[in-house]
């Protein structure tokens, strides 16, 4: 009897997603969307994002979701990109200390079965590997889209 419920309970246990964005309304806004069916189908999510963009995000207190929320640092969490000198500098930035940082909220995380993360955010799913998990990229675009970047 016993066995049975530890079987139980561990059949109960929701898995535990967590879901990467890349910080930019263009990036979070379908990541959140797709955060939402997920609960909806009965999975715990958790989005993660940077401590800049944490800060202009506002919770609906008429809302029935549960989607956690956890920052990660892009080193630059006073002003986001616009306080890097380029575009460029923030995305090389954004890997080193981005990748150090979540690898860290995963590492303190002892619940996580997935990661599903940017497309923009390769190294997430190195973090994925390292730890077990499950990664899976989102495309944040429509496939029209990506099919120009890889036109000759």
């Amino acid at each position: 009897m016993e066995n049975n419920e530890k079987k139980a309970s561990a059949s109960s246990k929701l898995a535990h997603c967590l879901v990467l964005s890349y910080p930019a309304q263009g990036h979070i806004n379908p990541l959140l969307q797709f955060s939402k069916r997920l609960e909806h189908k009965g999975i715990k999510v958790t989005l993660v994002t940077t401590y800049f963009i944490s800060k202009s995000l506002h919770r609906d207190p008429s809302s029935s979701n549960s989607i956690a929320l956890e920052t990660i640092s892009d080193g630059y969490d006073e002003g986001g990109s616009a306080q890097a000198e380029n575009d460029q500098a923030y995305v090389d930035r954004f890997w080193q200390i981005g990748l150090q940082t979540f690898t860290e909220l995963v590492e303190r995380m002892n619940d996580v079965d997935c990661i599903v993360y940017d497309s923009f955010l390769p190294w997430a799913l190195d973090v994925a590997k390292k730890f077990g998990l499950t990664g899976a990229a989102f495309l944040t675009q429509s496939c029209a889209v990506a099919s120009i970047y890889h036109c000759e």
